[in-house]
């Protein structure tokens, strides 16, 4: 390796972030204290255009996470509104991506919500723009409404969007790393793509983890 590119290299790996810089303190997450939101888990992303790179290990981790918030509603007694939210990508009829009343608008069989669990359709990126998921998210007890837990996709367009979206918003934002994944793009792929957003987001808006951190 070139000096210089070692010298950058070694100034990269000794950054801070800058919620370092400011003192903010990571988050740590449970389904106790928080809420899980997937973002556009649908059959897209596995099946369609958008096929992303890295479903193989993304699906099972998203699926794992919700198990997790389930069990966890199971061994509660309380009939509370769910912390556990469903969002859903919905276009025109016609539409080559996520095409209503196709298998590809659907989410992952695996994940199919139960009756009690919130499921919110939105139009743009933003999980919070346009829907009724910062009015849900106020309402719900015990502060679990107050930090976020998110996984799905992309990346770089809606994990992203919501996620600085929610920050600004005031929310605790998690992120889960390894339940997040996007497609191959001009000019990088899909892994090199989501280990950008997941630093950006890393670095000014939220905490990174892993999903068998939740727990």
């Amino acid at each position: 390796m070139p000096t210089g590119a070692r010298s950058s290299f070694s100034e990269a790996h000794r950054a801070k972030s800058f919620r370092e810089l400011i003192g903010a303190s990571p988050s740590t997450a449970s389904p106790s204290d928080s809420t899980l939101i997937i973002v556009d888990a649908q059959n897209e992303y596995a099946d369609g255009l958008l096929q992303t790179t890295n479903i193989a290990q993304t699906r099972p981790a998203i699926s794992s996470l919700l198990e997790t918030y389930r069990t966890a509603a199971a061994d509660s007694s309380s009939n509370e509104k769910s912390n556990i939210i469903h969002v859903v990508h919905s276009v025109p009829k016609g539409t080559p991506i996520f095409t209503p009343s196709t298998p590809l608008a659907a989410e992952f069989a695996e994940l199919e919500p139960k009756d009690s669990e919130k499921v919110i359709s939105k139009h743009l990126p933003s999980a919070f723009r346009d829907t009724e998921l910062h009015a849900y998210l106020q309402s719900l007890p015990d502060g679990k409404g107050k930090k976020i837990v998110l996984a799905g996709y992309m990346a770089h367009v809606c994990v992203s969007t919501t996620a600085r979206q929610g920050h600004e918003l005031g929310y605790d934002v998690v992120i889960c790393g390894d339940a997040v994944g996007d497609r191959d793009i001009p000019g990088a792929t899909g892994e090199e793509v989501t280990r950008m957003v997941l630093a950006e987001l890393g670095d000014a808006f939220g905490t990174v983890v892993e999903s068998k951190d939740i727990k």
